[in-house]
């Protein structure tokens, strides 16, 4: 008697915690289907696209371009030449034939985590944010770049101004110690078979998304509470833009040079979503007009 009474409290914990698991799951899955289907992945390859199509946007970062493709191609040599077959045989355990790739999308992780540290404070953070800013300038959101700049002048606006232009490298997470440990420790869900690259790009993507819009959020000027509403009601959006950027940094040797590209493509969105704001505003201003000349 004491017995079966004894294993009811463990039996029910054990109950409460499968059906916490199942939850979890379900809202996983919907928000990988809802990420998947509002196409915001189709953002970074828009980018890539408008870069090949305005290559002016690009080229006058060359330099940049330049020196990010030398550093990655020196790093991911060394890092593949040190630890790819190492990581590959470990990795044949959990992921069998899927190892070689497996391994070589970890080693780009890891190559990418590096590179940025080392580019941020050389040429990286100014040049994407002239890559970000023409590119609004391209798709004739000129004024949202020159009223952010006016907003950040002097004195204590200065200061915002500098993050304004430190905001975009922020998505590589190079000097932030949660981002450094979240990417660290989620590394090995690549051994999981089948699901475990998936659900690292999910997680990472899920938290590094919003981070591509944080110049346009400074442009615009927003608090934080108002950066965390607008990333709320798009949060899948965020989450497939975040994934589909990690795919394309992850290429090795060429990974960085994607973050001018998918830079642009955050740049793309951002204008369409201020172009949509815009109209909003016309058209809510058009009706009060109207309703003020009747009264």
């Amino acid at each position: 008697m004491s017995t079966s009474s004894s294993n009811h409290p463990a039996k029910h914990h054990a109950q409460s915690l499968v059906e916490r698991v199942q939850h979890e799951a379900q809202e996983t899955a919907s928000h990988t289907f809802q990420a998947i289907s509002s196409f915001a992945w189709l953002w970074p390859i828009r980018g890539l696209l408008f870069s090949i199509t305005h290559p002016q946007i690009i080229l006058s970062v060359r330099h940049a371009l330049l020196k990010s493709l030398i550093t990655s191609a020196v790093i991911f040599a060394v890092l593949a030449f040190f630890t790819y077959v190492p990581q590959m045989a470990l990795l044949a355990i959990f992921t069998g034939p899927l190892a070689p790739i497996v391994a070589l999308l970890v080693v780009g992780a890891e190559s990418l985590l590096l590179i940025s540290f080392l580019a941020r404070a050389l040429f990286l953070e100014p040049a994407l944010s002239h890559v970000f800013d023409a590119t609004l300038n391209a798709r004739g959101q000129g004024q949202l770049v020159r009223e952010g700049k006016t907003r950040g002048g002097g004195g204590q606006q200065g200061a915002v101004a500098r993050g304004v232009q430190g905001a975009l490298v922020k998505p590589l997470q190079a000097f932030s110690k949660d981002g450094i440990v979240r990417y660290v420790l989620t590394l090995p869900l690549n051994m999981i078979p089948a699901v475990g690259t998936v659900l690292f790009l999910l997680y990472n993507g899920y938290n590094g998304g919003p981070g591509w819009h944080a110049r346009y959020f400074q442009l615009k000027g927003f608090s934080k509470s108002q950066r965390a509403s607008f990333v709320e009601h798009r949060r899948a959006e965020y989450t497939a833009f975040g994934m589909a950027t990690l795919l394309f940094n992850f290429i090795p040797i060429v990974g960085l040079l994607f973050s001018f590209t998918n830079t642009v493509g955050a740049a793309l969105w951002a204008a369409e979503l201020e172009a949509q704001a815009n109209l909003i505003d016309s058209q809510v201003g058009g009706t009060r007009s109207r309703k003020n000349s009747q009264t």
